[in-house]
């Protein structure tokens, strides 16, 4: 955790994102590697993610979602998408952990993995390169 406060860089636009529209974050990482980096930045946003813990017996994780889902068949972070608020869902993500929850926003920005994976399956999103894009484009 120190060496992931010490080295790990936002992307550019993160701050600015963040300070105009306070996103929940949702993620597949565990939130006590997330937290140490906002507390840094010194953001507070809500984050949905898996636990970890450190007990006398060894690491423990619990998985925020361990139910199936009803779309994709496998434990994913739709739930927490669908259940953010009211109002348009925008939804920003890279990675094959994005693929079902992006499905369920109103409007997707994708990029690498993610946006070939939508262009695979004719779904569409917005292409961006950094999160200056993505506050610009929904400003």
């Amino acid at each position: 955790m120190a060496w992931l406060v010490a080295n790990l860089e936002l992307r550019p636009g993160f701050h600015e994102l963040a300070k105009a529209y306070r996103p929940t974050i949702v993620s597949s990482n565990f939130r006590q590697l997330i937290e140490p980096i906002l507390e840094r930045e010194r953001l507070e946003l809500e984050v949905r993610a898996n636990e970890v813990e450190w007990r006398s017996d060894g690491w423990r994780a619990t998985f925020r979602n361990g139910d199936a889902c009803g779309t994709c068949g496998e434990p994913c972070k739709r739930a927490d998408v669908t259940s953010v608020g009211e109002g348009e869902i925008v939804y920003v993500g890279d990675g094959y952990s994005d693929r079902c929850a992006a499905q369920a926003a109103d409007r997707v920005f994708a990029r690498d993995g993610l946006a070939h994976y939508l262009d695979e399956q004719s779904v569409a999103y917005e292409l961006f390169d950094d999160l200056h894009d993505v506050a610009r484009a929904i400003g």
